[in-house]
């Protein structure tokens, strides 16, 4: 199944707001297929491009702003007031020993040093190279669907990043690492710069993984259970004020 068709499927499946992005990190910028655009922005900018208007870009650390967001996918070492906890006093927490924990329980490759140079961002039905992730933004009810798509043939239940920051780039670098899907709450950052919907989780998914998902994305609809939209059950009688409800005299008065 070629790219294209895994996007369509998705789309098809899923009913998909917006479009599946494709993501790929490079060690030497010198590869990447596409120069980064000519002023800073943040990945989750990238991303947005990708998943409403179908544009593919890159971007490498010098061209970028966030600095948690290039730490988590591995374009850089993670800073010392990201890692310390000291960035999160005050916005997200009390004092830097809650920070500190705040931090560490978002997953950042850069904690174990620089990866990466550079990160490719496209739409899935479009891509010239094999990615190391998918990236979709999807309802809780499509998340849903996910979910049991992933547990289908394992059992096992899917990782969620519940800190809810830098959460896009967090879970890229989570699938990429662990080789397996996540779910994302999205940060205030995504929804600032990326334009995420107040409706919207995403799943991160390693690409090795998506002809799995596929597969028991339709298994697990035969079921009638896990489908979207989920039908409501209209098996049962409703009750209505008396001036709507049909009267026995309607009934006679005819």
């Amino acid at each position: 199944m070629n790219f294209s068709e895994i996007a369509v499927k998705l789309e098809q499946i899923l009913r998909l707001d917006t479009f599946p992005v494709a993501i790929k990190m490079y060690k030497n910028a010198e590869e990447l297929p596409r120069k980064p655009l000519n002023f800073k922005l943040n990945i989750c900018q990238l991303v947005s491009m990708a998943r409403y208007a179908k544009k593919s870009n890159s971007g490498i650390p010098e061209k970028m702003v966030c600095s948690m967001g290039a730490a988590c996918v591995g374009l850089i070492k993670t800073p010392e007031p990201i890692r310390t906890g000291r960035a999160a006093v005050g916005p997200y927490t009390r004092d830097e020993k809650a920070g500190k924990r705040f931090m560490e329980n978002t997953f950042k490759i850069g904690d174990s040093g620089k990866k990466y140079d550079a990160i490719m961002v496209a739409p899935l039905e479009s891509v010239d190279f094999e990615p190391d992730a998918v990236v979709l933004y999807a309802t809780p009810a499509q998340i849903m669907r996910l979910i049991h798509a992933n547990t289908y043939d394992t059992g096992e239940k899917t990782t969620a990043d519940t800190v809810a920051e830098a959460a896009l780039c967090s879970s890229i670098g989570f699938a990429i690492s662990k080789q397996k899907p996540i779910i994302g709450f999205p940060c205030a950052g995504d929804r600032i710069f990326g334009g995420t919907q107040n409706h919207e989780l995403l799943m991160a998914i390693p690409f090795s993984e998506m002809n799995r998902i596929l597969k028991n994305l339709e298994e697990t609809a035969k079921g009638g259970f896990s489908v979207y939209p989920v039908p409501p059950n209209m098996m049962w009688t409703p009750t209505m004020p008396s001036t709507y409800t049909i009267q026995e005299a309607d009934l006679q008065d005819q």
